[in-house]
């Protein structure tokens, strides 16, 4: 993470202050930090929490109806912070949150019979 000092408040990357990330990591424990480039070439940062059963639900529900939503719903209960051009730009938006979908799917698990 890339350290900005502005009298004596560190800014991290997405513009979040070293202060806000510790209360995320103490809160939530995992925080993931997803990176992607704008149209610009410009890097912006987006925090994200890992979502409980309750969030996986609501999800779930909605990716029966339309997967945009299923995306929109995850986003709203799951991002903590970032660059806020990332909650401004659908595209954006819309690519990070399907990152950080791909990341929390369930891992390959062995099943064996004995």
């Amino acid at each position: 993470m890339k350290k900005i000092t502005s009298e004596k408040t560190e800014v991290l990357d997405g513009n979040i202050t070293q202060a806000q990330f510790n209360q995320w990591k103490y809160k939530h424990k995992k925080v993931v930090k997803l990176t992607i480039k704008d149209d610009d070439n410009t890097t912006l940062f987006a925090y994200f929490k890992k979502p409980d059963i309750s969030i996986r639900s609501a999800v779930l529900q909605a990716s029966k109806m339309d997967e945009f939503k299923a995306l929109e719903v995850l986003f709203k209960n799951c991002y903590l912070g970032g660059d806020g051009k990332i909650e401004q730009e659908d595209d954006l938006r819309l690519n990070i949150t399907t990152a950080f979908s791909d990341h929390i799917q369930p891992k390959p698990v062995k099943v064996e019979i004995l």
